[in-house]
């Protein structure tokens, strides 16, 4: 009668999993990859992540009005102490950064949407790709390691996605912005 072999890892004692004791952090290797695998969960949306950055803009404008009405306020009212100019433009400028902050909001709320259902689809994906995997591949590794590595990847996915990206635009319109500023005024 033949002998049966496991291959499952026989260990006494705790065993670290995911990105535990001697592991290293993989990063992507070349992050334009990364990017063109993952246009295919955003492209669905394409009219949603349009809205957001539409959103950001506008965002970053009204940021970039704020400082420059409270210019106007400090040389043209309170220097001379005008005081209905001045309540005027102090109901400007709370108009202006009530705005920003409310598209700044919908923004915010839309992107994590955005991302949420784009991160469904890849969790769909992933778990029809495990299910098409051999026994082997899951003898070879633990399950929770597997399940860590799942979890910590979607989100970083998640984050990237959604805070990031919109980050990065505000970020680059505020430069562009500041320089106009700059050398108009």
């Amino acid at each position: 009668m033949p002998t049966r072999r496991y291959t499952a890892r026989l260990r006494s004692g705790p065993q670290p999993i995911g990105q535990g004791v001697g592991e290293k952090i993989e990063k992507a290797r070349n992050p334009r990859h990364a990017l063109k695998r993952l246009l295919p969960y955003l492209i669905p949306f394409n009219v949603l992540l349009i809205i957001v950055c539409g959103l950001v803009v506008v965002t970053t404008v009204l940021g970039l009005v704020g400082p420059y009405l409270m210019g106007l306020a400090i040389d043209r009212f309170i220097a001379v102490k005008e005081l209905t100019g001045l309540a005027k433009i102090s109901l400007w400028m709370l108009l202006i950064y009530l705005l920003s902050n409310l598209s700044q909001a919908v923004s915010a709320w839309l992107m994590a949407d955005v991302s949420q259902r784009a991160l469904k689809r890849l969790r769909g994906d992933l778990f029809s790709h495990l299910q098409t995997l051999p026994i082997r591949f899951f003898d070879s590794n633990q399950a929770g390691e597997l399940m860590s590595r799942l979890t910590n990847d979607i989100e970083a996915v998640n984050q990237a996605v959604s805070q990031n990206v919109t980050s990065l635009l505000a970020s680059v319109l505020t430069l562009i912005g500041i320089l106009i500023a700059m050398f108009l005024l």
